[in-house]
């Protein structure tokens, strides 16, 4: 018995060269496709990350203003709220606009559970600590100019992301 010889004929080529090249297309697009799905868990895995380190803080903090037992009816800053104004116009991912949200607010974590017009007096040396860092991000440098601030149970600034230039 022998095997016949497909390989002689044009219409096989052209149909093992289809199988062939749709099989390398195939692969491409699911190596295409998984890399976009994992970079978006990545991405989800460390907003997490840092989401969960900020909400162990905030509770160590409501645990101790537990224990204090303020009777006041004071107005206390309880969260810092970061809104970027250029968020589009800066081109960073999420995970480098998050990683400098949650910079800045580790800047103003002491400002938490503070009195709001003690923080009011000193809103100049707020906006003075938060324009003089340097944001890492990316392998990059930004500085945070502040726009505007608000002051209520959430502190909330409203700042532009400049990138360092090398001078």
């Amino acid at each position: 018995m022998r095997i016949p010889p497909y390989y002689r004929r044009p219409g096989w080529q052209r149909f093992l060269a289809g199988v062939i090249i749709g099989a390398l297309i195939g692969w491409c697009i699911f190596l295409f496709q998984f890399g976009k799905v994992h970079e978006e868990m990545i991405v989800e895995l460390g907003k997490n990350e840092l989401h969960i380190e900020q909400l162990q803080r905030n509770l160590e903090s409501l645990r101790e203003r537990e224990q204090e037992e303020n009777n006041d009816d004071d107005f206390i800053i309880e969260e810092i709220s970061i809104v970027f104004e250029n968020e589009e116009e800066s081109r960073l991912s999420e995970l480098a606009l998050y990683d400098i949200e949650q910079q800045a607010t580790e800047e103003l974590e002491h400002l938490l559970d503070q009195n709001l017009e003690n923080v009011a007096e000193n809103r100049e040396l707020l906006v003075r600590t938060i324009e003089n860092k340097r944001y890492l991000a990316n392998d990059y440098e930004y500085n945070l100019i502040v726009h505007q601030i608000t002051l209520y149970r959430t502190l909330e600034l409203h700042v532009e992301i400049v990138p360092v230039s090398d001078d």
